[in-house]
């Protein structure tokens, strides 16, 4: 919640209950009733949102409890009564809190480079291949320029999100509503003749801005980012003509390795073709020339880092890759010595086989069987595969850095969304500080 909110709230549960414990209807009562009524309504047309509801409809229920106070005025209330009231309101108080603070209104940390930030949205279309995708770059904002919304596509994205956190489909619309750091469609910046460029690619499942947190730091600090939705694989790709791809393939979450390797053409040909783009990319008005193409890295999370590697490994335009908390899919071999830069971040929770074999056992064979259509040896047998592939491009060179106290989830901007369901173990922004500083130790050394 932020301040305005618990303003608000605080208020119109202070004054229910005055007027539950005082019997008297004052000139001073309705005066402070209709001071807290105003500031309420002006909440609700400066920012409304659902999460909200129950704390708006406080003055309702305290203009109602007044006007049947002062016909009842004659007759004393019971104090059981009294006391029910009260108790019900401190309940109603609990849920009109809750709500809010599980959804919060969250905001981003402040980049920390000295460059403004500047984003934008692009349809790339050549041929059969189309894909949309946003920038992230050191900007020159205009004065009054407006700060992009952290979802512009609602609530197209927003409801396909919610769906795959579980969440009813409204759950999550407000994300439309947050400022991100970003100036919409600023000039870019001319502090430098030209600037190192990543791409950027989301999970299974994911969207194009879902590591906002990390893309703005980088491009802050001198980056020009591209991020691709990645069509039937994304929450929902929305298309300037109102097409809209959703996730076509909810069934790859738990898929194994060999399957999730037959994947990776589609993944790895939608990211050469953004950087055959990049040519002529560079030579439009928003870029200027800007990038500097001999200097490009790729960064990914989940599927996305699989396919960072994939990149490093098969596209001679890529210097260096990070795989964020991803498997190592689709490569037919294992290069002995990397020739190149390789960041592998893990969460511990990923990396604790013991814990996951523990949990395996724990359930019967049929109702493993049940729930994953899989054997108990199956996923012992995958999971050996997928440690192994890690091992590899360990033993080959690849740089390791292991987050404590993190999940899956944690290198992205999932989190924020509800950090007391999704990030329970500790503060999402301070991981996310964590991610960045190795992030740009790790480019800075590379691409800089």
């Amino acid at each position: 919640m932020n301040s305005l909110e618990i303003v608000v709230l605080v208020l119109n549960v202070g004054m229910l209950l005055w007027v539950l414990v005082t019997r008297s209807i004052t000139k001073k009562k309705i005066g402070l009733f209709c001071i807290i009524s105003i500031i309420t309504v002006i909440h609700v047309i400066l920012g409304a949102r659902w999460q909200m509801i129950p704390t708006y409809c406080l003055p309702v229920l305290t203009l109602l409890y007044m006007i049947y106070q002062n016909r009842k005025a004659t007759r004393k209330s019971k104090r059981w009564k009294q006391f029910l009231s009260v108790g019900l309101v401190l309940l109603y108080s609990v849920i009109s809190f809750m709500l809010p603070s599980l959804l919060p209104a969250f905001t981003f940390a402040e980049p920390t480079g000295n460059e403004e930030v500047g984003t934008g949205v692009l349809h790339l279309q050549e041929g059969d291949n189309e894909l949309m995708v946003q920038t992230w770059y050191p900007a020159e904002p205009k004065n009054n320029q407006q700060r992009a919304a952290y979802i512009l596509d609602v609530p197209e994205v927003t409801a396909s999100l919610s769906t795959m956190v579980g969440f009813p489909d409204f759950a999550l619309r407000h994300l439309g509503e947050i400022r991100t750091h970003a100036y919409l469609d600023a000039d870019i910046s001319t502090t430098q003749t030209s600037y190192p460029v990543l791409l950027f690619s989301h999970g299974l499942g994911g969207i194009r801005n879902q590591n906002t947190f990390q893309v703005e730091e980088l491009a802050s600090h001198g980056y020009i980012v591209i991020a691709i939705d990645q069509p039937n694989y994304a929450a929902a790709s929305v298309f300037p003509d109102g097409e809209i791809v959703e996730n076509q393939y909810l069934n790859l979450a738990g898929a194994g390795a060999s399957e999730l390797d037959t994947h990776m053409d589609r993944w790895a040909s939608n990211s050469k073709f953004v950087l055959d783009q990049l040519e002529l990319l560079n030579q439009s008005e928003r870029f200027n020339n800007a990038m500097d193409l001999d200097r490009i890295g790729v960064v990914g999370h989940s599927y996305g880092g699989s396919t960072a590697v994939y990149m490093l490994l098969h596209d001679d335009r890529v210097k260096a890759a990070i795989n964020m908390d991803g498997g190592i899919f689709g490569l037919d071999d294992f290069p002995v010595k990397l020739d190149k830069p390789l960041m592998l971040m893990a969460a511990d929770s990923s990396l604790d086989s013991e814990s996951f074999y523990q949990t395996l056992d724990e359930y019967s064979e049929e109702e493993v069987m049940e729930q994953s259509g899989h054997t108990k040896e199956w996923h012992r047998t995958n999971r050996e595969e997928i440690e192994k592939r890690r091992e590899l491009l360990l033993a080959a060179g690849a740089e390791s850095v292991v987050f404590e106290h993190t999940s899956h989830i944690s290198f992205s901007d999932l989190p924020l969304y509800a950090p007391l369901l999704l990030a329970p173990k500790g503060d999402p922004k301070a991981v996310h500080e964590l991610i960045n500083e190795a992030s740009l130790r790790f480019l800075n050394k590379q691409l800089q």
